[in-house]
């Protein structure tokens, strides 16, 4: 072999390589971009599916379709009585209780949807539900708050019952680094006249 082949083979292990460098890179950008994809339009999905089950309940406990609008605020549930009774849980998962039926019972929920992976069908402390949904590639934390807030002051909260509901979810994500994860918060507002 003389100078000029070394010299190609040289230069075309070096075009190898940088194309290897570039392929890798590329796979590395593209599974990146498909798992931020996935979690934003997964965690849209969840939050945007509980948020519409929510406001397809009544307003409170006390309400009903024949309820005077005029129905003073101060007869609501109280700001710390927010939730589920006792005998209500989350889409009647146990015997001997029913499906939520109003608004606030959402106030504290906390679901989990995983992928049928074996590490994430581990039950999670603490769920209310979980389920198992195919097609996800890890676990969702959906965590629901419902506080009474002012019309005139949406982000925050009021300490009295009032016409109007916010309901907030936060869906999250872990991700293989422990101190990150993903994380989207939604909310929507109910309101009784």
């Amino acid at each position: 072999m003389n100078l000029g082949q070394m010299t190609l083979a040289v230069g075309a292990l070096s075009l190898l390589g940088l194309l290897i460098l570039n392929t890798n890179g590329t796979l590395l950008s593209t599974d990146l971009v498909m798992n931020e994809s996935e979690f934003g339009i997964t965690a849209v999905s969840l939050a945007t599916s509980l948020v519409e089950e929510a406001m397809g309940k009544s307003f409170d406990s006390v309400v009903s379709d024949t309820t005077n609008p005029l129905t003073d605020p101060s007869t609501f549930t109280p700001t710390g009585s927010l939730g589920h009774g006792a005998s209500e849980s989350y889409r009647a998962s146990q015997p001997s209780t029913t499906d939520f039926n109003d608004f606030d019972d959402y106030n504290n929920l906390f679901l989990v949807y995983k992928s049928n992976v074996a590490t994430d069908t581990v039950h999670t402390p603490g769920a209310d539900y979980e389920q198992v949904v195919t097609g996800i590639h890890s676990k969702y934390y959906l965590q629901a708050k419902v506080r009474y807030v002012d019309p005139g002051n949406l982000q925050g909260f009021s300490v009295a019952q009032t016409r109007h509901k916010k309901l907030t979810v936060t869906v999250t994500r872990p991700k293989p680094n422990p101190t990150r994860q993903d994380t989207l918060i939604f909310s929507a507002v109910i309101s009784f006249w």
